[in-house]
Formats: structure tokens, sequence, C-alpha cells
């Protein structure tokens, strides 16, 4: 049997700095709008000689840092306690600190990992044997709706590829 061993590296510490002060200027935002601001953004955006993917760009960044669409400050939280209570500190690939691997290897941890493991499991079991109720368009809905037929076009093969993609995760769809 052949073992493969993947070492993966972690931010560094200036790195990390450098989220933090991502995540704090999103912050000094927030807290000067008071709510989103998206579609303010978006309407700024469109008059600018950016191109679509740039504008896309910097919506999608205001939307998770500053709307907290994508939970980025649960994350850095997230990723500062993982650094801080499991994190070998001597190592810039992500490593267990010492102790914790003497525990793990002296098997004082195991029952804590396999309760772990078992509920993991579990959980995935639970989100693969759910259905989702995901809401149908035909081209015709979106064109009616003021969209132009490229982009319903665009829409519809979206929501196709969102459809293969639950279903390829085990998830059930069904429309509405």
């Amino acid at each position: 049997m052949t073992v493969h061993t993947i070492k993966l590296c972690r931010p560094d510490q200036k790195e990390t700095e450098y989220f933090w002060k991502l995540f704090h200027a999103a912050q000094r935002n927030d807290a000067r709008w008071h709510g989103s601001e998206s579609s303010i953004i978006a309407d700024e955006l469109s008059r600018t000689d950016l191109d679509r993917n740039q504008k896309l760009f910097l919506l999608r960044a205001w939307q998770v840092l500053v709307d907290d669409k994508g939970g980025f400050g649960r994350f850095m939280g997230a990723f500062d306690t993982y650094v801080y209570n499991m994190q070998d500190p001597d190592d810039d690939c992500v490593a267990w600190k010492p102790e914790l691997s003497k525990l793990l290897c002296d098997g004082q941890l195991l029952d804590v990992v396999i309760d772990a493991y078992q509920s993991a499991r579990q959980r995935i079991a639970e989100l693969e044997a759910r259905t989702v109720a995901v809401k149908q368009f035909d081209d015709f809905q979106i064109v009616h709706y003021g969209g132009s037929e490229d982009y319903a076009k665009g829409y519809i093969d979206c929501q196709n590829n969102y459809n293969k993609a639950l279903t390829a995760a085990g998830i059930g769809v069904k429309g509405k």
C-alpha cells in the first residue's frame, strides 16, 4: 500500500493581517451605510468603464464583505480560533499543535474524534436525503418580466446547471 502525504500551506501572519484589514474596512462601510447598499453600488458601477467581469467582482466583493452574504466575519473568526487553538505556530503548513498531536496519538481524543465523525456522516446523509424546491422559470417568463432573449437563455442554462449540481450532490430537486 502506498501512502501519500499532502501538506497544505496556510496563510502566514502578514497575509492574515491583510484579511483582517479587509474585514475591518468592510465593517467601517457597513457602519457608515447602515444596511445593504448593493443596489446603489450596482448603479454606480453601471456608470463606469469597467468591463462586466470587473463590475461583477466589485459587486460580489461588496455583498460578501459589507453585506456579509458569505459569512466572511464568521469565516475569519473560525480561522482565528483554529490558528489559536489547534495550529502548530512553528509550522507554516496546516499542522496540529504538538500537545494535540500527542493527545491524538495517545488515543485520548479518540472518542471525541469518533463522535464528531459519526455526527458529520449523519448530517451529510440528512443533507443528501433532502429534496429542495427550486422555482423554475422558462425563457418566456423571463422575457415577459423584462429580460432580453439572450439573458433568458443564459438564465435557463444557469438554472439547468444549478439543478444538475444539486442532483450530482445527491440532493433531490423538484420544481415549483
